[in-house]
């Protein structure tokens, strides 16, 4: 690295370019134990861009070469790094505090996230509550299918991490009110706004 080059302005250079593509910075990482403190400070991993793992989600998993700089990101309060730990933890190890507190850190700035905390917070025995979040969730939206669409995309990366199908969430007190629809559709979805909530618990409660 040149000397004659301030560290900081270094450093805004990578971190622009990780807002890009986290692919992007493995050059800097080859380039020598100085480029790489660089990558790896807490400056440029909090903003570096981890959307391939948002749809690829199995890069996530442990034992994915990948997972190691996704828990360095985590480290540095990267909001999408906080998303998709979180969603791991809930879908592949099951209740707890940890996951929650993760995924609703990052749905003030994720709107994937924002789906599965209220979700996971409906599953964990607040039904009510998590109904209350899903409820801003579809007020997010512009139509009702754009939501559906979310959270399908979110039900497909639970998917491809590969859910262990035991049951997690077995035992916990979840909704028990038949919505008005009767959770009988007869347009192009199988789910509408009145069983919004009670239709992704149980696709939850069969994959996790």
């Amino acid at each position: 690295m040149s000397s004659y080059i301030l560290l900081p302005l270094v450093t805004d250079i990578v971190r622009r370019i990780g807002i890009s593509g986290f692919r992007h910075l493995g050059p800097f990482i080859a380039a020598g134990p100085e480029w790489s403190a660089i990558v790896f400070s807490a400056e440029v991993l909090k903003e570096v861009c981890l959307d391939e793992f948002v749809f690829v989600a199995s890069l996530c998993i442990e034992g994915s070469p990948y997972r190691p700089f996704l828990l360095r990101c985590l480290h540095s309060n990267n909001n999408t790094a906080k998303y998709i730990e979180g969603l791991r933890l809930a879908a592949l190890v099951g209740p707890s505090v940890q996951s929650l507190d993760m995924l609703g850190e990052a749905a003030i700035h994720n709107i994937h996230s924002y789906f599965a905390f209220g979700i996971f917070y409906a599953l964990c025995g607040n039904p009510c509550e998590g109904s209350m979040i899903l409820k801003k969730y579809l007020e997010k939206f512009s139509t009702f299918q754009e939501a559906v669409n979310c959270a399908d995309q979110v039900m497909a990366q639970i998917s491809d991490m590969g859910p262990t199908g035991k049951h997690l969430y077995r035992g916990y007190r979840g909704l028990n009110v038949i919505p008005d629809c009767g959770l009988v559709h007869y347009g192009a979805l199988d789910v509408c706004p009145s069983c919004f909530v009670l239709f992704y618990v149980f696709q939850i409660h069969d994959l996790c």
